[in-house]
């Protein structure tokens, strides 16, 4: 009986240094986190995962024309005319405008974080 009493309290302590254990660990990835969402909040914004932006040609009267686009591998942007819905492009317009220079940032700083 001695004998089981011993062994029950010694498992005991080991569950409860377990428990503590893991909610050390526990603690220290919810500091780590914090510290990356301080840190991306401090760079900007970065693009969704599973983003790149893909260019396309348009054939005007006699000229082409280029833009581009960002592209998810699922549908998560919304819709132009219907925010309830969701498509996997988000249009950017051309080279160099405000939209375009934006993503091509947030791509740049997904890239940079992985």
């Amino acid at each position: 009986m001695l004998q089981l009493r011993l062994m029950s309290s010694h498992s005991e302590l080991k569950t409860s240094q377990d428990v503590h254990l893991r909610a050390k660990q526990i603690k220290s990835l919810i500091r780590s986190l914090k510290q990356k969402i301080k840190k991306i909040e401090r760079e900007g914004e970065v693009a969704p995962a599973n983003c790149h932006i893909i260019r396309y040609q348009v054939n005007g009267k006699g000229t082409i024309y280029w833009y581009y686009k960002l592209q998810a591998a699922e549908s998560i942007f919304p819709m132009a005319t219907n925010n309830e819905k969701k498509t996997k492009y988000k249009y950017l317009g051309r080279a160099g405008s405000s939209a375009h220079i934006d993503a091509v940032e947030k791509l740049t700083s997904a890239a940079y974080q992985k």
